[in-house]
Order: C-alpha cells, then structure tokens, then sequence
C-alpha cells in the first residue's frame, strides 16, 4: 500500500553526478527500523553486543544501499527509545532525506511525535513514511494506521510524505520503498560548499592493522589522504591516513558522504563525539550563540527566559541558558530571538543548525539556526539588536555580510568569508558589489579616489584586502576628529597627539592601524607630523603669559652662552612648564642637544661654525680641543658632539670627529 506523490520538478531517476546522500531513520522504539534497513541493505546496523542481546538500537547504526537508478546512498539508524534520544540527534543532522518508520500493529507512538518534531525543526522536507509489519495486520486496519500517519505528518515539514506498507519478513513493498527513495534522492541538493570541510564526529574506534577511525556525515568541502586536519573544540592537529566511504578505500570525499577517516599519531580516548574534523586554523569554538528558536508544536510547557537546556547541534551536545532577547517566554510554534550560553565550546558557524531540549522533564522544546557564532552579551529587548539579527538571518547576501563585518570590523577579506560562512569567492565577489556602491571600503587599497578611499572592484580585491563598512569607517572618522579636537584643547602647547595613543584610543593592532592612517591622511582627517598626528588647521598657538615665559627663557640661555643650566633647572627656576619649553624647540627657537640640556637656535648655530673652523684649521677634532674652544666644560663639549653625531653633522672616527 502506498500514498502516491509527485517527484521533485526537473527530478530524474539517474544516478550517475549526484553527490552522495543520507538517509537517516526515525520513529519508535521497536517499530522495526534496524530490521527494516537489515532487510534492505543485508546489513545490521546494529553493532554493539548489547544491541543485539537486548534487541533495541542504543547507539547509531550505519549501512548504505545500492538504489534503481545506481545511486548509492548511506543510511544512518537512530535509536528510538526516549532515553537515547541524544544518541538520535547526533545522527540526523546530516541527513538528506528521513525515512519515518512506523509499526502497523502500533501506529503513532510518543517516540514517532518527538522524532518527527525534530525533523521539523532541523527543517528536513524530504522524506518516506515506512509502514513496518504489515503483515501482522489487515488491509482496513493498515489504511486506518496510514490516516492516522497522514494527518500526523500535516502540520509538519513532512506534510505529504508518501508512505508505504512493508514486511521485513515477507519482504512485501520493499522494492516500491526502495523506487520511492529513489526519486526523492533525484533531486539534487544543495549543500553548502565554503571549500573548509566540516565532518562532525558521531563514531570513535580503533581498527586492528590502522589505528584510530572517526566517521561521521562530511558536510561541507572536501577531505583527503595525507591532509593535516584539526580537531576542534580540542584544537588537536593530526593527518589523514586514510579515508573510506560505503568500507571502500577513497582518495577523497565530498560533501554529503558517510566518511570513515583514520587519524594518524592519536588514541581513540583522545577524542569525544561531536568534535568537528576541519582545515586547521579557520574555525574558532564558541560558548555563546545568538540564534533564532522556534519551539514545537505541542510543548509540554512553554520554553521560559533563562530556561536550562541541552543544546545540540551536528553530532555535538552541550548545557545551555536560553536567553530570550525579545519575550519572556514561546509558546506553541511560537519564534524568537535567543542568545544561548553553552557550559563548554562548541564548533559552529552561522547558519548550523540545533536542537534544544529541557533536561528535566527531558522533552525536546525548540529548535533553530544559528545566526551568530560569536556575539557580544546583549541587552534584552533592544530594537537595533533585533534588526541585526533579522539581517543575518534573511538579509540579501550583501546585507549579511555588511552586518557579519559590522560585528568586528575592520577585517581582512579571508576572515569575513569564514564569519560569513561563505567561500572565498563568493565573498570576493559580493564585498566587490559593496565597494562599487560605497558600502565597504577598503583600507589596504594603495590610491585613493576624490574621497581618499578607492573603491576596488570585485577581480582586483586582495584576499588579504582590509575591509570596513562605510557607518564603520564614518563612525571611525568621526572619533578620530573628536579624539584629536580633545587632544589639543588638553594640550595646545604640543605639535600633535603621538601615533601610539591613537593607536591605542581606536584599539587597533599595528597593521590596521597603518592602513586606517594612511586612509586618513588620504582623506585629509589628519595630518602627519614626524611621530605625531594633528588635526588639520591646528598649530600651537601660546598665550600672553606663556609669550613672557618664552622671552624669559631665552633671555636665561642667552645670558648662559655655552653653558646653560640644566633643563629642568631652568623650568624650576622660572617656574616654567616643559610643555612650553618642548614647544619652543619644537617651533625651532630652541635645539633639544639631550634629554637635559637645551640652547638657543641661535647659539648653537654659533657653536656649529665654530667647531666647523676649528676643524678647518686641525683637519679633525676632539673632545678636549671642542672644550678649550668654547671656553666650557667636557660635560658641554661631549654633549655637543653627540648630538652632532646623531643629526650626521660630523663623524667619529676613534677618538676624533670629522666633517664629511
């Protein structure tokens, strides 16, 4: 007996080019699903010794079919009874397609509602309904148990799944389940290709001969033999030894495979199920998630701010606390905003999808995708918040990425790309769009437009290229100006804020810091001054009493001649700030020969000439002829000639100097 269904539009029954797919069971617990895939595939996904001497699924069994058309698919076998439910979620994150298993001689049970509201929440929309032991019961009795599954499946993304009466014992209806999966695998999914593979781990063993094997559903990019690979949130990094697929050897797998990896230089204790097989590097864990929930359809109890959940996502589970950013609590069906905080890292990105469950009552309670996969703490109930997290969720491809680049910025192309959840490419070409309408701009850009910014266009944009959006970039400008305006109002007698407390004011690191300066100087917000910055405009401007101050100190060194007062006597004495006399030199009425000793410009032109005739005349000099010369002290002398060193005016060669 079957329900007939349409086939996917443009589907075709051919094997040959689709990727390889996942059929994942679900239903209750001795409604027939190991016997079911046993007598479709030869194979008894159930491995364990208890398994078998108990008769029940207690952990994920696998096995993998050859259908009609030549397609091979995998098939992952959960368990179906209430307390192995988490065994159930680590196995069907990665599914194609569920095959709901249902006894004829039982009908709906508790397990079949919880499995089936997983699969809504998961949003899996491919599936087949099995009608197991349908020779225990008669036809009317199997067309009553098929309504009852029909109208079940109604409310849910399944609504309309075909469904089909089959014996595992007499083998009835197994050919029409196997065509019936068949033309649901025929349409080709989409999966998500960043070009960084992800393989959650479900399965941990040690093979005789090889050492330790992980398996898992591969689902995004590639893997291969001889890869260096990282085990993440542990942050281990070991290679591929060997790869293989439906126990057959494989160079390399794709996403949508069952994979069996065997990791070199590790023991199986070394590694937990949910740990994530991916390119070292890219991926960092997180314990915070923002994420929109949606509950299920007949809660027991509505899911409550700060409610306590496991947390489930891939083959990884968690503790969390749900907090709800715009209700107290979801009711029936009802979605929202949530931040959840997890008591341990996990390895997700934006757009994995999870399950949450109370712990007590276990229930499963909602379900969502992940929007961001490292947040800031939020407040609750903030509008600009909730419209972010629309953005990230349904926001056009360039609206997304503007607002994962607002969340950090700026950022280089390779990063945002791995924030975004997106390939490279695709990440070029859309910042590209950005930078062509004035949304983005790029700081590493080397010519700048009328602006000072370059737009760059999406086959010349660097992946290294530093990137910021247009708000970010005003909004930086903006406090650049401010910082700068406090700065000289503070201190008017200084020629510019230090490049290093700008640096540190903006909080950027030295290489951001470069191409965010270079870009306002190109913009004309500062300009640059030896180590300095000044706002544009500004030049140090003294008052009528620090005028007299000034005339006062000139007037001290001019009495001093050669040998001037220390410079910190000097300001004590006439009660003068070192503001102003660093503003003197820095105007060139005073030359800084030592942190301690400073002369008037005009002095030490004088002293320059002189040394340069008594060099004229010895052909070179030293120390002790400088001292007798100007009629001072070694002390001054010394001092003199190193400064003269420095600024390359003359040249030590052993004990004397030259002019070159």
């Amino acid at each position: 007996m079957s329900k007939p269904v349409a086939t996917a539009k443009g589907a075709t029954p051919a094997g040959a080019g689709l990727t390889p797919r996942v059929i994942g069971t679900a239903g209750h617990v001795d409604h027939g699903k190991s016997t079911l895939i046993h007598a479709l595939t030869g194979i008894d996904p159930d491995r364990l010794r208890e398994e078998k001497e108990r008769g029940m699924t207690i952990d994920l069994g696998f096995a993998w079919l050859r259908l009609p058309s030549g397609q091979e698919a995998s098939i992952v076998d959960v368990p179906g009874h209430e307390r192995f439910i988490k065994n159930m979620l680590a196995g069907v994150g990665g599914i194609d397609i569920a095959l709901l298993v249902v006894a004829a001689d039982e009908g709906v049970m508790p397990q079949t509602r919880e499995h089936l509201a997983i699969l809504d929440l998961l949003g899996i929309t491919t599936g087949v309904v099995a009608l197991t032991k349908r020779d225990l019961v008669d036809q009317d009795w199997l067309e009553l148990v098929a309504a009852e599954v029909e109208e079940t499946l109604t409310p849910t993304s399944l609504a309309g799944a075909p469904i089909i009466g089959v014996s595992s014992t007499t083998r009835e209806g197994l050919d029409e389940l196997r065509e019936e999966l068949d033309r649901q695998l025929a349409a080709e999914r989409v999966r998500r290709q960043s070009g960084r593979p992800r393989l959650p781990v479900d399965r941990i063993f040690t093979m005789a001969g090889f050492g330790t094997v992980v398996t898992g559903t591969l689902i995004d990019g590639q893997l291969r033999i001889g890869q260096e690979v990282e085990l993440l949130p542990s942050g281990r990094r070991v290679r591929i030894r060997g790869l293989q697929s439906h126990r057959k050897q494989v160079e390399t797998a794709s996403a949508g495979s069952r994979v069996a990896i065997n990791l070199s230089g590790i023991p199986t204790e070394a590694i937990e199920r949910g740990e994530v097989v991916t390119t070292p590097g890219w991926l960092k864990p997180t314990r915070v998630v923002d994420v929109r929930l949606r509950v299920v359809r007949d809660p027991e109890r509505p899911l409550a701010h700060n409610a306590a959940v496991t947390f489930h996502t891939g083959a990884a589970e968690a503790l969390g606390k749900v907090s709800l950013l715009d209700a107290e609590e979801l009711g029936a069906g009802q979605s929202g905003w949530a931040q959840i905080r997890l008591d341990r890292p996990l390895a997700v990105v934006r757009g994995d999808l999870f399950v949450v469950r109370l712990p007590s009552p276990s229930i499963t309670i909602a379900g969502g995708s992940v929007v961001d996969e490292h947040p800031k703490r939020h407040r609750r109930h903030q509008a600009r918040i909730l419209e972010q997290l629309a953005v990230l969720e349904q926001g056009s491809p360039e609206d997304v990425l503007l607002q994962t680049l607002r969340a950090r910025e700026p950022a280089e192309l390779t990063e945002l790309a791995k924030r975004a959840a997106l390939a490279l490419d695709e990440a070029r070409d859309i910042a590209g769009r950005l930078l062509t309408s004035g949304g983005m701009v790029d700081l590493t850009t080397n010519a700048a437009g009328e602006d000072g910014v370059t737009t760059t266009q999406p086959t010349s944009l660097r992946s290294n290229a530093l990137l910021i959006s247009a708000p970010g970039w005003d909004q930086a400008v903006l406090s650049v100006q401010a910082d700068l305006e406090r700065y000289h109002a503070a201190h008017h007698l200084r020629r510019g804020m230090p490049k290093g407390e700008l640096r540190e004011r903006l909080g950027f690191d030295a290489r951001v810091f470069a191409a965010v300066e270079r870009t306002l100087r190109a913009q004309n917000v500062m300009i640059e001054d030896g180590p300095y910055v000044r706002r544009p405009g500004f030049a140090v401007h003294l008052t009528a009493e620090e005028e007299r101050g000034a005339e006062a100190a000139m007037a001290a060194l001019a009495d001093a001649g050669i040998s001037p007062p220390a410079r910190d006597d000097l300001e004590a004495r006439l009660k003068l700030s070192d503001e102003l006399i660093q503003a003197l030199v820095d105007r060139g009425d005073l030359v800084e020969i030592a942190p301690d000793l400073v002369y008037r410009q005009d002095t030490f032109d004088a002293i320059i000439a002189s040394i340069r005739a008594l060099a004229g005349e010895q052909g070179s000099i030293t120390v002790g002829q400088v001292r007798d010369a100007l009629e001072t002290s070694r002390k001054y002398a010394l001092a003199i000639l190193e400064h003269l060193d420095e600024r390359h005016i003359t040249r030590r060669v052993g004990d004397t100097r030259v002019f070159p």
